[in-house]
């Protein structure tokens, strides 16, 4: 690696599967038995990995409780294989067994229990450890506590959970890198390490190795933090480490391009005293958000398609096809209009910065009241600061959270919400439309004057765009009748309020199609997040 580690592996020797429990072990732990006529005697390993209590407080019973204290070949505890399970059933009858609950494991890392909880994010693990009077800053060999292993593996609500409880946010691992170092150098954890910074870590804080959070999301390749750190925390931009490396030559190093690119354009704005006008940006869009698509569909309709259908189409076959030529005319304005909506409209974002994030915030250190009720912490959004609505997702490409977000569409070079969607489905229709008659005009044309090359990829145009605009067409209307959208389609398993009480899909907003495409156009208003949560305990 360019930078003071000498390698990448250096910034992952936690997340490995021989450290913590990670995969690798328990994948192990899990497997079954050969069969045998001969019942093979009980294991406290087993019986705890795979959560089995009787057989646990059988072997207590037999062999006394300092058996849950044994070590395995690997060097832990029974005690260990619980947290890492989230077997809370168990760990409580340990504590009733009164036995340690903070014995380090017998390896090169020495991980206490209460690691292995913060690697799987086991929130009521953790609980009763520190109930138990665990310290919730005990550190492993390396330095690293709870929450720094929180962070390692991007476990949101547990930092969250053990800053509320009181964990100490300047505490460092061996190497000099804390939590927010961590969080910044796991791509893709941009709302973990806007929820540390707003706890009050600071983003400028360097490690052993004269490291930032910003070196190391340069490392990772994550564009959402480094934007984050640059627009929202001012961050330094040039600071180099010990290595005498700075972040964007670190991006270059690691091939980054979005990251470089971003980071050059931002280094030349501060070194200039005249405001630059970045014309690539405005033409093509800012790293990471690129108005390719967008400019491909509008270029070759207004400079190419136009132009043949009023020198060559227009003439050649209205005489033939008048109607159909009125109803082009037509769907074009209309296309336009819907098309204009699309883009310009907003999408349905939601105001950031709200009180009630911080209030949602506050309630992380009263665990027990809401945790075998609604969680505050699975619905906020960190970048934006907000408690997010049934419904609502953040989007990656706009760093906003969009009510009822059905998709990031290029070709509009917008998100698609509560306030466009139905702008995106008559501007599909249209634009389907719009190809399906191009299609028929080519062959028209093809039959009258011969194939050319023009006609060729006016045809192979049309098709393109007749392939994408049905799709997505399709798409919306069948989503508007279902009363969905393609993000919940997608990804329905994350969502809990798609499940009925026994955990099976199930769409409590579909009210029949009639009742669905009014609430899709706004004549009728949505179920309410009350409904919506009553309608899934007791569905059947």
């Amino acid at each position: 690696m360019e930078s003071g580690k000498s390698s990448t592996k250096n910034h992952l020797h936690h997340s490995s599967d021989d450290s913590h429990g990670g995969k690798g072990e328990s994948d192990k732990c899990c497997e079954g038995h050969e069969k045998s006529d001969t019942p093979k005697p009980l294991d406290i390993f087993q019986c705890v990995k795979v959560g089995f209590l009787s057989g646990v407080q059988q072997l207590v019973e037999e062999e006394g409780p300092a058996i849950l204290v044994d070590f395995d070949d690997k060097g832990h505890t029974p005690v260990h294989w619980a947290t890492l399970g989230g077997h809370t059933n168990i760990l409580r009858f340990m504590v009733q067994c009164k036995v340690n609950l903070d014995l380090q494991s017998r390896n090169d890392l020495g991980p206490r229990p209460i690691h292995w909880a913060c690697v799987n994010g086991h929130i009521a693990i953790c609980d009763i450890l520190l109930q138990a009077g665990v310290s919730i800053d005990t550190v492993d060999n390396k330095g690293c506590s709870p929450l720094i292993i929180a962070c390692q593996y991007g476990q949101t609500m547990l930092a969250g959970y053990l800053m509320g409880k009181g964990a100490r946010l300047q505490l460092t691992d061996r190497e000099g890198d804390n939590a927010l170092h961590w969080a910044a150098f796991k791509a893709g954890h941009c709302d973990l390490t806007r929820l540390l910074i707003y706890s009050g870590f600071n983003p400028r804080q360097k490690d052993n190795f004269g490291q930032t959070p910003l070196h190391l999301a340069c490392i990772n390749g994550d564009l959402n933090t480094v934007r984050m750190l640059c627009e929202q925390d001012g961050v330094e931009i040039d600071v180099e480490d010990h290595n005498h490396k700075t972040p964007v030559m670190l991006a270059k190093g690691r091939k980054h391009k979005d990251i470089t690119s971003y980071l050059e354009k931002e280094i030349k704005q501060q070194k200039s005293i005249i405001p630059r006008i970045d014309c690539k940006t405005i033409l093509f869009g800012p790293p990471g958000n690129s108005r390719a698509a967008f400019l491909f569909f509008v270029i070759s309709t207004v400079f190419w398609g136009y132009p043949m259908y009023i020198f060559r189409c227009f003439p050649a076959t209205f005489g033939m096809l008048p109607g159909l030529h009125i109803v082009f005319i037509l769907n074009n304005v209309f296309m336009w209009y819907t098309f204009y909506n699309c883009y310009a409209r907003d999408p349905g974002y939601l105001p950031r910065n709200s009180a009630d994030y911080d209030m949602a915030i506050k309630k992380v250190a009263h665990f027990d009241e809401w945790k075998q009720g609604r969680n505050p912490l699975s619905k906020l959004c960190h970048t934006c600061r907000l408690v997010k609505p049934l419904r609502t997702k953040h989007c990656r490409v706009c760093n906003r959270c969009v009510i009822e977000f059905d998709h990031h569409c290029p070709y509009i070079y917008n998100c698609v919400g509560l306030k466009n969607r139905y702008y995106f489905a008559g501007f599909t229709t249209s634009a389907a439309l719009m190809a399906l008659i191009t299609l028929y005009f080519a062959v028209i044309l093809i039959k009258m004057e011969g194939w050319n090359a023009l006609y060729g990829f006016g045809l192979l145009e049309a098709i393109f765009f007749g392939f994408v605009a049905n799709m997505l067409c399709t798409c919306a209307w069948y989503m508007a009748a279902k009363n969905t959208n393609t993000n919940e389609r997608i990804n329905f398993a994350r969502y809990d309020y798609l499940k009925d009480a026994q955990g099976h899909y199930y769409n409590p907003y579909d009210r029949g199609i009639l009742n669905n495409m009014k609430e899709f156009f706004h004549l009728k208003p949505s179920l309410s997040e009350d409904e919506v949560l009553r309608a899934r305990t007791y569905t059947v």
